[in-house]
């Protein structure tokens, strides 16, 4: 089930998924890099809730909303919004969506969608459209991320905009799902990029006129 606001922007920028992910390197999610929706605990910066949905081994298929403070959010209910404000605030402007994936030999976790709403603005900010199966993975449910989505950036947004994840995946066997931000450095917007192009050529025009005067010192009489 996709949710859609009436007159909601149709032009989302699509997210990238990128995994399955070697190693532990991503996260772990125990330090400070909270959790957005998760069938577990999960180690959360004060006042920074997450959907800790339902999760039990004869539920296969799931349609989550993320919410704010922490609480459990009924299958395809939206949540409390975050803020762009919170989520700024314990990520950064810039972050990725890690994916923790908890699969068993069934091997049939399927990713359907994940979107990033402005729910001030009736927005969809973010997407990404599936079906797509993440159960290859090298970690079982050890806490980092074993995919991830993005990168997400709520530069130039309003502070007091409200934001909504949503995430649909079928194929669950074992354990649950957590997808929780992580913050990544924050991409220069082009005007950043203009100034410091210019920057670096006012100091090339300096070192060859510095070059140049230390040239005509050198020279004989």
């Amino acid at each position: 089930m996709t949710f859609a606001w009436a007159g909601a922007a149709s032009a989302a920028t699509a997210l990238t998924l990128t995994g399955p992910i070697l190693g532990n390197t991503v996260g772990p999610q125990s330090e400070s890099n909270p959790c957005i929706i998760a069938g577990t605990h999960c180690s959360q910066p004060a006042t920074f809730g997450y959907n800790n949905f339902t999760q039990t081994g004869n539920i296969t298929a799931y349609d989550m909303w993320s919410t704010t403070p922490t609480a459990q959010v009924d299958d395809g209910v939206q949540g409390n919004p975050y803020t762009v404000g919170q989520l700024t605030g314990v990520a950064g402007s810039s972050f990725v969506v890690a994916i923790d994936v908890n699969t068993t030999q069934e091997a049939g976790e399927t990713l359907q969608l994940f979107e990033v709403w402005d729910t001030t603005t009736n927005t969809l900010l973010y997407n990404y459209l599936g079906p797509t199966n993440i159960a290859g993975i090298a970690n079982n449910g050890n806490g980092y991320g074993d995919w991830t989505l993005g990168t997400i950036s709520l530069a130039g947004l309003n502070s007091t905009d409200g934001i909504l994840f949503h995430a649909i995946w079928t194929g669950a066997s074992d354990g649950a799902e957590s997808f929780f931000i992580v913050g990544t450095p924050a991409i220069p917007e082009p005007e950043t990029y203009a100034m410091m192009l210019a920057g670096l050529g006012l100091l090339g025009f300096v070192a060859r006129r510095r070059r140049q005067f230390l040239g005509g010192n050198l020279l004989p009489a």
